[in-house]
């Protein structure tokens, strides 16, 4: 059974490893043993074990030996440099917005490099996650990635910040949209508990009509001339919802290219100042 070794213990960390438990042996480290040992405990994993790490020297980056190894970074960005990686990784796998293949390979020698942009539907593996590597095995990325849900490999690594647009920050967005359906139904005077089961079941029904028509078709069906719905979408469209969307994933990928920038601009810096 092929090792994976997980770096970092939080929520995505959690969601992923809750999928490749019992498919592959994990390895988990951090910053603190403690946490780890209770995360393998909390997500119930299987064949897992937490890695203690070490500084070569006081005061110094702890040290993390990825010869040979899968290896899964799920750390926040500026946890990059937290760490001092030595050896040389089989593969490396990385869910960091806004961190490029540069600048991971700046930090860890890797055979193969891949980024993911996955979801926070891999919580219950149903991630839409998109990937893209550079020598990457596509058998070994698909079998990881679909542990958790489903993937889509992009054809340039720039396309993995814009699916921030499509998958990374739109749960969010969703939810946001769910929440505000709820509370309508509320004001209309159903229960609270009724409307999100309602709202809930909606989002089901519709999510497995996109997968064999479009929004658009799903929108046209149910509007009547004259009907509730084109009552209600036209004061949507009055207040630009459809725009207002689009602006605010526009602005989550342009803040993921801001940090992909402060992060090699930080790099360089800690280069130089070794230098």
């Amino acid at each position: 059974m092929q090792t994976i070794l997980i770096i970092g213990y939080g929520n995505m960390a959690g969601a992923i490893a809750r999928g490749l438990s019992g498919t592959f042996c994990l390895e988990i480290c951090g910053r603190d043993v403690r946490k780890a040992k209770a995360f393998i405990e909390q997500h119930q994993l299987q064949n897992a074990k937490a890695i203690p790490l070490e500084s070569s020297m006081p005061n110094k980056p702890l040290l993390i030996d990825v010869e040979g190894k899968i290896v899964l970074l799920c750390i926040k960005p500026y946890g990059l440099s937290s760490f001092c990686y030595k050896g040389r990784a089989k593969s490396l796998y990385s869910v960091l917005a806004g961190v490029s293949i540069a600048t991971l390979a700046s930090f860890i020698d890797s055979k193969a490099l891949i980024r993911l942009m996955p979801n926070i539907g891999a919580q219950c593996a149903l991630s839409a996650t998109a990937a893209f590597g550079v020598d990457m095995d596509m058998l070994e990325a698909r079998t990881i990635c679909e542990a958790f849900g489903s993937v889509v490999f992009v054809g340039s690594e720039a396309l993995i910040d814009s699916s921030i647009a499509t998958s990374g920050s739109a749960s969010a967005f969703l939810a946001l949209i769910a929440q505000a359906l709820i509370d309508a139904g509320v004001r209309e005077g159903l229960l609270r508990k009724d409307s999100a089961t309602l709202v809930q079941k909606t989002f089901e029904g519709v999510g497995a009509l996109l997968q064999n028509t479009s929004p658009q078709e799903i929108i046209d069906t149910i509007t009547t001339p004259g009907g509730t719905t084109a009552e209600g979408l036209s004061v949507l469209e009055s207040r630009a919802v459809r725009g207002a969307l689009i602006q605010a994933c526009h602005k989550s990928v342009k803040k993921a290219k801001a940090m992909q920038k402060h992060a090699t601009s930080s790099k360089n810096l800690a280069i130089s100042k070794k230098a």
